[in-house]
């Protein structure tokens, strides 16, 4: 029996910028390029492509009109009845009746996150180049050891998000929590690192930042976003023994 050694691309978390805001056209893009890739990859594993979009629920309220003026009539049994008229929702309109619905959207309108081999990344953004940007690091050419400031030796790579910060951001956004988008870490300034130590939200790290004159728990996703998360008391948390 023959044997290989062949090297096995680690798949990792991305997180890509997605231009104008498509980023649910883009996640269906890319479930198309991932499974044409499998079709042809002796390889199975080293394709098998994950996406994710935080989505958040809106409240809308709605007209409903009635799509004709009068009901339809119908036969049950030997009794004519009438049937209910077929409704259609619209934008509200004060002097029609209306009711309130429940909309998804994606939480940050530009953000998609992709868990794939480093290779696809980049095949994917050669195919898409105006579509969407990753973002990246700096790393040493010879260790690929992160960098904080540009040097001559340095490079920049792809922008891998640890398992445990996407898998808590997740758990946190499939979930009914309170979460917000603060922005990105770059453009905050956030106070000590700390802990949860009691509650539904065990265990999770993060920032404390004064938000509007209160202390708020600030999760951060490497250095690509930050997220408020509402419902965290002040005796829950306590500071990190590395911080």
């Amino acid at each position: 029996m023959s044997s290989t050694n062949r090297h096995i691309e680690q798949r990792s978390w991305y997180a890509l910028r997605v231009f104008n805001n498509k980023v649910l056209q883009m996640q269906e893009t890319i479930r198309k390029e991932a499974e044409a890739a499998a079709e042809f990859s002796n390889e199975h594993d080293s394709c098998t492509v994950e996406t994710y979009v935080a989505l958040t629920s809106t409240e809308r309220i709605v007209s409903v009109k009635s799509s004709s003026s009068s009901a339809n009539l119908s036969y049950s049994g030997n009794k004519l009845s009438a049937v209910p008229k077929t409704k259609r929702a619209i934008i509200n309109d004060s002097n029609k009746p209306s009711r309130t619905i429940t909309v998804k959207k994606p939480l940050v309108a530009s953000l998609l996150f992709l868990r794939c081999t480093e290779s696809f990344l980049k095949s994917l953004k050669q195919n898409h180049l105006s579509e969407f940007s990753y973002y990246t690091r700096y790393a040493d050419k010879e260790t690929e050891r992160e960098a904080e400031s540009p040097r001559k030796q340095l490079e920049k790579v792809p922008a891998v998000i640890p398992d445990d910060q996407m898998q808590a951001f997740i758990w946190l956004t499939t979930e009914d929590n309170d979460v917000t988008y603060l922005g990105e870490p770059k453009d905050i300034k956030l106070g000590d690192k700390v802990k949860v130590i009691d509650g539904p939200f065990k265990g999770l790290e993060g920032h404390v930042k004064r938000i509007k004159k209160d202390r708020k728990f600030v999760l951060s996703i490497g250095n690509i976003a930050a997220f408020v998360i509402e419902g965290i008391s002040h005796k829950d948390i306590t500071l990190c023994s590395n911080s």
